[in-house]
């Protein structure tokens, strides 16, 4: 209970306080294969993600290797993690190669633009 209240907590802290341009913060990173409409309406393609629902459809994201992407999708990761990205890719090699070899499990992220606003 007391691991739920601070998760929560540690959110609606982030939905008051939005980030600031270039405010880096960690993230579980993951890849997906599926292709289709998107949460935001968008076809899927590359540079593409699925993020955490506090952070609102046109984010944009800097990897640290300077890879940027843009939040247009959902998924079911805020189930397991605070922070996540989920990041589309062309196929299954595609991911294995250039999101989990290149960054892990986790990874710190700039962000670029909060929401479609900035």
């Amino acid at each position: 209970m007391k691991a739920l209240l601070l998760v929560t907590a540690f959110l609606l802290a982030l939905l008051w306080a939005r980030p600031a341009h270039a405010q880096e913060i960690e993230v579980r990173v993951t890849f997906y294969v599926l292709r289709g409409v998107m949460a935001s309406g968008i076809y899927t393609h590359k540079d593409a993600a699925a993020c955490s629902k506090w952070m609102p459809f046109g984010t944009q994201l800097r990897l640290p290797d300077g890879y940027v992407v843009t939040c247009l999708d959902r998924g079911h990761g805020d189930w397991y993690w605070p922070a996540w990205i989920d990041i589309w890719s062309p196929s299954r090699q595609w991911g294995l190669l250039n999101v989990e070899r290149d960054y892990g499990l986790y990874a710190r992220v700039s962000v670029l633009r909060w929401g479609w606003d900035e």
